[in-house]
Order: structure tokens, then sequence, then C-alpha cells
């Protein structure tokens, strides 16, 4: 089983955005196809950042913890620090990243290693990507959405430009929540890869992502099961 980077589109279901507030603490249980169920949650800590966490559990098949702490600042998000450990049969992986913005650098650590970059422009972690993106895509309103839109992310020791393309004429997509118009957005990956990923991006939901489709070795869906704010 591989779950490549699925957090990175589930952020987008977790926390409903409203006008008053750009995130709402919240929680979600998501189905994977393979019968595996990753739990998601948004909450706020008391210095008033945010923390994300995602888990799935396979019992002694696959296990994998994510989590990105981040502050939130006129609708731009800024990574603070990021967790990831991931156990699959007998093989772990674990790293982190602390993003310091005063010295302009990322201290981060793959297994043993561990070392630092350069900080430069907007940068977004692995988790917030696919956050900030939604709420930009709130940001423009439907008659102004680009048919494409890039970031710079942060992801295992370099910082790249990540671009997504935008299908402009909705899809219906149907739901275990219901039947809903919804944008195809589609990751871009370097020429000749077979990788894939797609989500579509609900307006009426205030852009929640209602569908994935995920591919790396094997193809992926994802489907939302549970949800719920957190007061």
């Amino acid at each position: 089983m591989k779950i490549n980077n699925l957090l990175l589109s589930f952020i987008l279901l977790t926390g409903f955005l409203n006008a008053a507030d750009a995130i709402k603490p919240s929680k979600a249980t998501l189905e994977l196809d393979m019968g595996a169920k990753m739990e998601v949650q948004m909450s706020q800590l008391p210095n008033g950042t945010w923390k994300l966490t995602s888990s799935v559990d396979y019992g002694s098949i696959f296990k994998r913890m994510e989590s990105e702490v981040f502050e939130l600042k006129d609708n731009q998000i800024k990574p603070i620090s990021y967790e990831f450990n991931q156990r699959q049969f007998f093989r772990k992986e674990k790293n982190y990243a602390n993003f310091n913005w005063e010295n302009g650098k990322v201290r981060y650590s793959l297994g043993k290693k561990e070392q630092s970059i350069e900080l430069s422009g907007d940068v977004l972690g692995p988790s917030s990507a696919s956050l900030q993106l939604r709420l930009d895509f709130r940001n423009y309103g439907e008659e102004n959405i680009p048919h494409e839109v890039s970031y710079l992310v942060y992801w295992k020791g370099s910082i790249k430009n990540r671009t997504y393309t935008v299908k402009k004429i909705k899809e219906t997509i149907e739901t275990d929540l219901g039947s809903f118009e919804a944008y195809r957005v589609s990751r871009n990956f370097e020429e000749g890869s077979d990788r894939k990923q797609i989500f579509w991006l609900a307006p009426d939901l205030d852009y929640s992502v209602i569908k994935i489709v995920d591919k790396n070795d094997r193809e992926s869906e994802i489907k939302i099961k549970t949800f719920e704010e957190i007061t």
C-alpha cells in the first residue's frame, strides 16, 4: 500500500470556511478504496496557531501519521513545523521540518540526516499547500478562478514549484453527502511521470473537496464518510 501525499488533498476536506473565520476547527473520517480509514482533524492551539493532523491505521500492514502546525494571517498560510511517520510492514520512514522565518531557514531531518535550506518567498508546507489553494479559490470567486495556479512548497529537503491546472467547466459529482457541481483540479507532475492526483472542489460547500483520485503504483479513490465541526 502506498499513500503519497494524500493529506495534501484531504486538508481541503476539513474545516469549512466562512467570511468570519478563514478556518474552523473540525474533524473528518475518510474511506480509502482498499478499506482503510483516515482520520483528519483541524484544531487551533492556545497560541492562536493551527494544527492539522491525519492518521491512517491499517493494522500490521500500514500506519501513517502526519501533522503540520502553521499560522494564518491575511489569508496567507505560514508553516511552522511539519512531522511525518510511516510504517509499511517492517519498513519505517520518519521526517520533520522546522520553519525559522526570522533566520530564513528550514531545518529538516530525513531519517538520520539533518540539514537546512534557505527559505524564500511564501513557501508552504507539505500539508498546507492544498489548504492555501482552497483559501485562494474562495477569494478569487467563481468568475475569476484562473486556469492554473502555482505555489512554492517544501518537501523532503527541497523547495519546488507545485502547479495545478483547473478545468473551468464544473462537473456533477455524486457523494454520500449528496450531488454537487465541482471544479476539477489536477496537480501537474514532471513530464513522463505516471503520477496522478485530481480533486474536485465544490463552491456550494465553500470549495471543500468532495472527491479525490490519486495514482502512484495504483489508482485510489477517496471518499468522505463523516464530518463534524468542533466547538
